[in-house]
């Protein structure tokens, strides 16, 4: 899923990048594209944490319960 979500925003980035050519980078269509480049990027970035959670879980619920345990 991660690298469908990462040809995904290259090709978004890739869009805004002409809608801002096109039409100007302070066009309504320009910001909308890079909303949707923002939105495509926190998606990504999304997955991969809870990606990197389910790799490493004991390590998360260490730091999790170091972290509380300082409360």
């Amino acid at each position: 899923m991660a690298r469908y979500l990462s040809g995904i925003r290259r090709q978004l980035q890739d869009v805004s990048d002409l809608l801002a050519a096109r039409y100007g980078k302070d066009s309504s269509i320009a910001e909308i594209g890079v909303k949707s480049l923002v939105s495509a990027t926190l998606l990504e970035h999304e997955l991969m944490l809870l990606e990197s959670y389910k790799e490493a879980p004991d390590e998360h619920d260490t730091l999790h319960m170091v972290a509380s345990s300082r409360f």
